[in-house]
């Protein structure tokens, strides 16, 4: 795996985000600011880079092992937040209404979908180099073999966490505020359809992750090899 040069990821990542956001302003005073919430959202998958980021420069710095485990285990609750945010785009079937009147796509519609889909693209982003970032150190910790077993298992659980979140409206921190209604809902998507939809999730979101290792890794810049241990700035 290549070592990323994360400062510069970062203000990439942040560049987006607010790109993100002088679209949804200037598109809610054409419209209406219906989708305020998802500048919520957006933040939400901003978190497990946060957490991505501190282990990775902890594991750097070879200090704070202990703390690997509890920064992997929150990152992993809260990466679902980063792929829910396309099922964003069921409101523009919500609100087809306002969309199409008389047979007649009005503009509203390419402006919300725009919008949505640079929000979708945003949180994405940030949260599949957040992805990176622990299979890196997950990789420094085992074998390149290992740590694609890690996005595998991290893939799955977190289109599972999709489905918690869209069909069950289960909120990250509803694990610790909530474990009887966890146990639950877990309990209730405990079956064939629920199954089926985590899994599909599950490999978009491999594919599209292993698309951007492969652009990473085949096209980046940055310590090559298992054997190399140089992180670039």
């Amino acid at each position: 795996m290549k070592e990323l040069n994360y400062p510069k990821v970062f203000m990439l990542l942040a560049g987006l985000s607010v790109a993100t956001l002088a679209v949804y302003r200037v598109v809610s005073l054409q419209t209406d600011s219906f989708y305020a919430f998802l500048i919520w959202n957006l933040f939400l998958a901003w978190i497990p880079f946060l957490f991505s980021m501190a282990a990775y420069e902890l594991d750097k710095r070879k200090i704070g092992g202990l703390l690997l485990v509890p920064l992997g285990v929150a990152w992993l609750l809260f990466f679902p937040n980063a792929p829910y945010l396309m099922t964003d785009l069921v409101h523009l079937t919500i609100r087809k209404s306002r969309y199409i009147v008389d047979g007649t796509i009005q503009n509203r519609y390419w402006y919300d979908m725009v919008t949505l889909l640079l929000f979708t693209w945003s949180g994405w982003l940030t949260g599949f180099f957040s992805l990176y970032q622990f299979q890196t150190v997950v990789y420094r910790k085992s074998s390149l073999l290992f740590s694609w077993v890690f996005v595998l298992a991290a893939c799955v659980l977190g289109g599972y966490g999709v489905l918690l979140g869209r069909v069950y409206r289960l909120n990250s921190w509803d694990v610790l505020t909530d474990r009887h209604q966890l146990y639950q809902l877990v309990m209730d998507s405990l079956n064939r359809q629920s199954v089926f939809f985590s899994l599909f999730i599950a490999f978009v979101l491999l594919v599209i992750y292993a698309t951007m290792y492969c652009l990473l890794n085949g096209l980046g810049t940055g310590a090559r090899g298992k054997g190399s241990k140089h992180i670039h700035g």
